[in-house]
């Protein structure tokens, strides 16, 4: 008998985790099943040996001269956030609260950059307090900030400056710049600014920064706007007699996580960095390409069970322990299309799919569903289904207080014996800081 027809977006995301031709699902060397009995379900499980094989491959990839940041906002977890550290990436930091977590993963606050366009005048004086490495302002008004947070400091702080080109970055699912936009500075207007930076006793320029998309599977669109950049930078330097030493490529490369999604090609992508490093190379340079999603989405699974099943209108339904309040981009939250997600059942891979089963959550909102068709071997109450790559805009990204469940635990596996990394949350949690 044939084997089974198998995406091959999924069966390269159970490659990825070590499970090609497996029967069922093992995370780290231990079975899905054996972590789900020993911490419960939903849960989150992370796998620190794919991060490192992942980082070692963006790395190769783009060579030797470019640093690679890890974006914390795709995953603030304190075990992720480590395990990339000694995997050999900086990090980029969005928030204050972000920025805490990078230091107590290891790394020195003098060598994180701080992205966001709506930093505080809080959030900033406290960076600059803690050592911040060096800030990618958005705006006149936030380098002004930063300028006087320097100044009751008494030191001088490193500003780049991000640069909305005019240019969309094409291939890139959710844009963020190319016309109006809240991030980073317009081209145009970019030359006055870094005049003003670079006449500031309080501050210090450090060079460019551009973030134009997420989720990208256009190699050769990342590397022209790239390209772009770099062109600016050559020529304000000339025209106004500054150093920008700093050049961040932006990231964004996108990652297969749902059935159809197409494949980013890395070395394609690789390729053209090296190619535009080393033609503008210089001793005092230094290059950055900063990844969140593609690093750490095929490392991660969301395990959650069975809860009920039925059928309605000729269609099988099943009802799990998680949802979309905890898995909200796995659901779709915030695509324009709602696709099915990589899912299996987590003890019966390779076998044939039965009837096609809607797949939703324990939320009373039609909006909590994985797919409404999805082919998967025949499901039963106390079945154990994983979704793959969930590695990054998990929990954070989830409304997870929807319906007030507990949250659900954080394990890391592939560095040793699995251990928690977050504890699971509690029914009575909904209580926390509310007073009648």
């Amino acid at each position: 008998m044939p084997s089974p027809t198998v995406d091959p977006n999924l069966a390269e995301a159970l490659r990825e985790l070590g499970c090609a031709g497996a029967t069922e699902l093992v995370l780290g060397g231990m079975p899905a099943r054996d972590l789900a009995q020993r911490f419960g379900t939903p849960l989150y499980v992370f796998d620190a040996a794919v991060l490192a094989r992942r980082v070692a491959r963006v790395r190769a990839a783009l060579g030797p001269r470019v640093e690679l940041l890890w974006s914390v906002k795709a995953n603030p977890s304190l075990a992720v956030t480590r395990c990339l550290r000694l995997a050999g990436t900086g990090a980029e930091v969005a928030s204050l609260g972000e920025l805490h977590l990078a230091l107590a993963a290891g790394h020195a606050a003098a060598a994180l950059r701080f992205a966001g366009p709506g930093k505080t005048d809080a959030e900033i004086d406290a960076a600059v307090g803690l050592g911040l490495g060096c800030f990618h302002a958005e705006s006149r008004s936030e380098v002004a900030a930063i300028a006087a947070a320097a100044a009751r400091h008494g030191t001088r702080v490193a500003v780049a400056v991000r640069v909305n080109l005019p240019q969309e970055l094409a291939g890139a699912r959710m844009r963020m710049g190319g016309r109006s936009s809240r991030f980073g500075v317009d081209a145009e207007q970019v030359p006055a600014l870094l005049r003003a930076i670079g006449a500031d006793a309080r501050l210090q320029l450090a060079g460019l920064h551009v973030y134009a998309g997420t989720q990208c599977f256009d190699a050769a669109a990342f590397v022209q706007h790239a390209q772009q950049l770099v062109v600016h930078a050559e020529r304000w330097e000339r025209d106004l007699g500054l150093a920008l030493c700093e050049l961040d490529l932006g990231g964004g490369f996108g990652t297969a996580l749902f059935e159809d999604d197409p494949v980013f090609d890395l070395d394609a992508a690789g390729r053209g960095v090296r190619e535009l490093v080393a033609a503008h190379d210089r001793a005092d340079r230094r290059w950055f390409v900063e990844l969140g999603r593609y690093l750490a989405a095929p490392a991660g699974v969301y395990l959650t069970r069975v809860v009920r099943t039925k059928t309605s209108g000729a269609q099988r339904h099943a009802a799990l322990d998680g949802g979309m309040h905890q898995a909200a981009a796995a659901a779709g939250v915030g695509t324009v299309l709602r696709r099915a997600p990589l899912v299996v059942h987590a003890t019966r891979l390779g076998e044939p799919a039965g009837d096609s089963v809607a797949l939703g959550g324990p939320l009373c909102t039609p909006a909590d569903q994985f797919g409404s068709a999805v082919p998967l071997p025949p499901l039963a109450e106390g079945d154990l289904v994983a979704l793959l790559g969930a590695g990054a805009y998990g929990l954070s990204y989830s409304p997870h207080t929807f319906l007030s469940h507990a949250t659900p635990a954080e394990v890391l596996v592939g560095d040793g014996p699995p251990r928690l990394a977050r504890q699971r949350g509690s029914a009575r949690d909904v209580l926390r800081d509310q007073a009648p």
